[in-house]
């Protein structure tokens, strides 16, 4: 017994020398970026640059596309992805079960680039999104082998022919729909926030003649997302991705940018609410115009997205837009705290 009593001893003078362990870091809001040019030699050019000059702290993250970027002060933590479906989901699922942060009350902002449809923005606008919709899933049947009256080969899982009526009821792999009384809060915040024009915008617009959206100066809006795996461009595949938007979402709002990570983030997040790691209900999605999704009328697809890539000409002005019109949103939720750590802010 004496032998017993003095391992106890023992052991209870280790547990009190021990350290104890740091508690985790408060996060306030995540900012979700992928696309940087040169992304595999790690250039320093893209979604990610402008935010992090924000948050001095590096900090280590094996599991990701690159180490992680936070401000003390602000509470804000930094996510790069990287490009595609795959690596959004894995890097935001490691990310929420990192013991080193708390995200139980975090907000989490995607703020990136895409391509926007003419019939609902122009080069340089920004869109918060209200639902996401994947373009992949499903089944596909090449458009030269489709039935006569068919205009697209891609078919809703479970159906049997395109946007056959009713959608699938959720829960299903193609919507992704976003707090949008959140969404709405966001922005109304941001809708007067002006987004610079300039003479290379205007010159990317100006082509788009008949259609008035694509014409108008950068600005605010809200709309639908479309987000696969594919850069796809083309006026039919425009059209197909408008109707498949609106099969999934009952014609919400509109089909207005199409990006690349988006379902995969929101896959991972909503596992991670399940777990209580993340609350999907704080999820923002930002998306900001680098090129449009057709050619001018009258242009040719293959031409306009394998030739001189309308996207170089805007890309600077979706940059500079996610981070302005995103950076009110987190300011204002970091800033303001005791006003949204327990009340998500938006109409009930």
């Amino acid at each position: 017994m004496r032998r017993y009593a003095a391992l106890a001893c023992l052991l209870l003078a280790c547990l009190t020398a021990a350290p104890a362990l740091a508690a985790p870091l408060e996060v306030r809001v995540v900012v979700v970026t992928a696309f940087e040019i040169g992304e595999d030699t790690g250039d320093k050019a893209g979604e990610f640059q402008a935010w992090a000059e924000t948050m001095p702290e590096t900090l280590p993250f094996a599991a990701g596309f690159r180490h992680l970027r936070y401000d003390p002060a602000r509470k804000t933590l930094l996510l790069s992805t990287g490009m595609g479906t795959s690596r959004a989901a894995i890097s935001t699922l490691a990310l929420g079960q990192d013991p080193r942060f708390d995200l139980a009350k975090a907000y989490w902002l995607v703020a990136a680039i895409a391509g926007v449809n003419p019939d609902k923005g122009s080069v340089g606008s920004a869109a918060w999104i209200g639902a996401v919709v994947d373009s992949d899933f499903g089944y596909a049947i090449d458009p030269r082998e489709t039935p006569k009256g068919w205009t697209t080969g891609q078919i809703p899982f479970e159906r049997k022919a395109p946007y056959e009526a009713p959608a699938p009821a959720l829960p299903n792999s193609n919507l992704f729909p976003l707090n949008t009384s959140l969404r709405d809060w966001a922005f109304e915040l941001t809708r007067d926030a002006a987004i610079p024009d300039n003479a290379a915008l205007q010159a990317l617009r100006s082509p788009y003649v008949g259609l008035p959206q694509a014409q108008t100066p950068p600005k605010v809006l809200k709309g639908d997302e479309i987000s696969g795996q594919a850069f796809w461009h083309g006026a039919i595949l425009n059209r197909h991705f408008e109707a498949w938007a609106n099969y999934w979402t009952g014609g919400q709002d509109g089909f207005v940018m199409t990006g690349m990570e988006d379902t995969g983030v929101l896959a991972a997040l909503d596992a991670l609410g399940r777990i209580g790691r993340a609350d999907p209900k704080r999820v923002l999605v930002l998306r900001t115009a680098s090129n449009y999704t057709t050619p001018p009328p009258g242009g040719d697809a293959a031409t306009n997205l394998l030739g001189e890539h309308t996207g170089v000409p805007a890309l600077q002005s979706s940059l500079d837009a996610a981070f302005k019109a995103g950076g009110v949103v987190v300011d204002e939720l970091s800033g303001n705290w005791s006003r949204y750590e327990d009340a998500v802010p938006g109409k009930p």
